[in-house]
C-alpha cells in the first residue's frame, strides 16, 4: 500500500498489519483475483471465471445459463414441430422465391447483353426459370427417395447371380406380385436449428420359387449419397425336415432384428398369403363354375323364350290362316 504522508508521520512497521493478510483479505473480497510478484518489478492477475469465488452469485448465473438452454430446448421443439406440420409449403414457397429469383437475374442479364421484347423476354424466362426449378425437385426427389420396384429387381439380380441360392433352391428364380414393404426416415429435418435430410431406408418381403424350393426374401435398403446401399438380403427357405433354413447374402442376423424385428412383422401377412394360395386358387375355380353355369342357365333361358316366341308366331299363322280359309269358303258358297 502506498502512502503520501512524510515519512515521520508514518506509523511504526509494528502497527502494520503483515502484507500476506492484507493479501488474503483481498482475495476473498474481490474473489478470484490471483496476484504474483516476482523480484522487485512487475506482477500480473488473471480473472476467474464470473461468479467463481463471489459467495451467492454462482447460483443465479447457472439458474440464468439453465433457464437460457431451457427456452433453447423449447423454441427448438416448437421449430421443429412447425417445420414437420408444414414443410411441404415451406419447401414449395422456397422454390417459388428460386424461381423468381432465377426468373429475374436471367431477364436483367439477357436485357444487358440482347435486345429482346419485354413479353417475349419476360414470359421466355419465366417458363425456363420455371422448367429448370422442376427439373432440380425432381432431380432431387430421385436422389432421396427409395423405389421399391428398383429395390426388386436389384434383389433378384442378386439372387439370381448367387451360387449357393441356385444350388439350394434351383435355377432359375422367379418372383411374384405378391410383395410387402414399409418406408422409414428420410425426409428434410430440421432439428437444434440445423437442418439435414435423413436417410430413407426400405424394408421389403416377397416370395420366390425356384426349380426345386420356394422361399421367403427379405431385403433392407438404405438410401446414401442418391445410391441403394443395401443392409441386408436374407432368404428363408422352408425344409422338408426340421426347421426353416435362413441364408444371408448380406447382413447377418443382427442386421435382420433391426427395427425391433420389423422384418418379421411384415413376414406374417406374406406367408399367410402364401398359405392361402390354395384357398384362393379353389375359390376362383369355383366361382369360374357358378359363372359358367349362370351363363348356361341363361343361355337355355333366353332359347326356350325364343321358342315360345316362335311357337306363339307360328299358332299366330295358322289361326290368321284357317280364318281366311273360312272367309273364302263363305264367299264362295
Amino acid at each position: 500500500f502506498f502512502t503520501t504522508a512524510r515519512p515521520e508521520a508514518r506509523p511504526p512497521r509494528h502497527d502494520l498489519p503483515a502484507l500476506p493478510q492484507q493479501h488474503k483479505a483481498v482475495q476473498r473480497l474481490v474473489g478470484g483475483v490471483r496476484s504474483f510478484a516476482s523480484g522487485g518489478g512487475g506482477g500480473g492477475a488473471k480473472l476467474a471465471p464470473l461468479g467463481q469465488g463471489v459467495r451467492g452469485l454462482g447460483r443465479p448465473v447457472e439458474a440464468a445459463k439453465n433457464a437460457a438452454a431451457r427456452y433453447r430446448e423449447a423454441v427448438g421443439l416448437q421449430v421443429e414441430a412447425f417445420w414437420r406440420r408444414n414443410y411441404l409449403l415451406l419447401v414449395g414457397a422456397g422454390g417459388v422465391i428460386v424461381c423468381i429469383a432465377l426468373w429475374r437475374v436471367m431477364f436483367g442479364i439477357a436485357s444487358t447483353f440482347v435486345g429482346l421484347s419485354e413479353g417475349m423476354a419476360k414470359y421466355g424466362f419465366l417458363a425456363l426459370a420455371t422448367a429448370m426449378v422442376a427439373f432440380a425437385g425432381m432431380y432431387a426427389r430421385a436422389r432421396f427417395t427409395i423405389n421399391p420396384d428398383k429395390v426388386y429387381r436389384i434383389a433378384m439380380t442378386k439372387l439370381n447371380t448367387s451360387a449357393a441360392i441356385l444350388e439350394v433352391m434351383g435355377a432359375p428364380l422367379a418372383g411374384t406380385d405378391v410383395r410387402a414393404y414399409v418406408m422409414s426416415g428420410g425426409g428434410p429435418k430440421l432439428k437444434d436449428f440445423k437442418f439435414r435430410v435423413g436417410g430413407k431406408r426400405c424394408f421389403l418381403i416377397f416370395p420366390i420359387k425356384g426349380s426345386e424350393r420356394k422361399g421367403l426374401v427379405s431385403v433392407e435398403v438404405k438410401k446414401k449419397k442418391g445410391q441403394y446401399d443395401m443392409k441386408l438380403l436374407a432368404v428363408d427357405i422352408p425344409m422338408a425336415t426340421g426347421p426353416d433354413q435362413r441364408l444371408f447374402l448380406v447382413g447377418d442376423e443382427q442386421e435382420y432384428k433391426v427395427g425391433g424385428g420389423l422384418i418379421s412383422e411384415l413376414r406374417d401377412p406374406i406367408v399367410k398369403a402364401m398359405a392361402a394360395e390354395k384357398e384362393f386358387d379353389y375359390l376362383d375355380e369355383r366361382e369360374d363354375a357358378e359363372d359358367e353355369r349362370r351363363e348356361r342357365e341363361e343361355a337355355e333361358e333366353e332359347a326356350a323364350e325364343a321358342l315360345r316366341r316362335e311357337e306363339d308366331r307360328l299358332r299366330e299363322e295358322a289361326k290368321e290362316r284357317q280364318r281366311r280359309e273360312a272367309e273364302n269358303l263363305e264367299k264362295g258358297s
